[in-house]
């Protein structure tokens, strides 16, 4: 049986407080790459895995993408994603659901974005997944963070189980992942943070 995925557990306003600038201060730079991506990719269809309350979805534009799927495994921050963006309408699709247990038809995507997610599960099935889902043209694009750092310890128990069940993912053994279903590196770039720490940013497409 597998065990849940430990971000169910963390309540929205640690998640922001933990992330925001009081915290490791990633949410800026996580918003800013996603905005590259998107607006690079124009997608008609966005999926966005691990979209927690919606970083970054303020940079979609309603006018060029016609459905954009979100999942969590965090209801509440699904809730205040919904809020948040009430003015994207039926476009918005939020699902609390987790990676592995997401159906959907093959090719159903122009662009995907995992960010900092890749971590919490077994990356060659999730993978596979998104490979599968991904459209002739499209674009995969993938945050990791990087080891290294010295981060604020969280204040919060529930963030400490976080960061025990985190797994570092090789950006090498990914894009060898991913080059095994078709999928060649297009860009790549690490992106230094606070605290010494650093993210690997990079798009994947066919």
């Amino acid at each position: 049986m597998t065990s849940p995925n430990p971000w169910s557990i963390v309540p929205a306003a640690d998640y922001e407080r933990h992330m925001g600038p009081e915290g490791v201060d990633q949410l800026a730079p996580l918003a800013a790459y996603f905005q590259e991506v998107y607006l690079a990719a124009q997608p008609d269809r966005l999926l966005v895995v691990g979209a927690a309350t919606g970083n970054g979805l303020d940079h979609v534009d309603p006018a060029v993408t016609r459905r954009i799927v979100a999942l969590d495994v965090n209801m509440q921050y699904l809730g205040i994603c919904r809020q948040r963006f009430f003015h994207l309408g039926p476009r918005l699709e939020l699902f609390c659901t987790s990676l592995a247990a997401w159906k959907s038809p093959p090719q159903a995507f122009d662009l995907i974005h995992a960010g900092l997610v890749l971590e919490y599960m077994h990356p060659e099935p999730a993978v596979a997944q998104l490979c599968g889902w991904l459209s002739d043209q499209g674009t995969v694009s993938v945050v990791l963070q990087l080891p290294g750092g010295d981060p604020p310890t969280p204040a919060l128990k529930a963030l400490e189980i976080i960061r025990k069940a985190q797994r570092r993912v090789d950006p090498a053994e990914l894009t060898a992942l991913f080059a095994a279903h078709g999928l060649r590196p297009r860009r790549s770039r690490v992106v230094p943070l606070k605290y010494g720490q650093s993210f690997w940013c990079g798009t994947f497409g066919r």
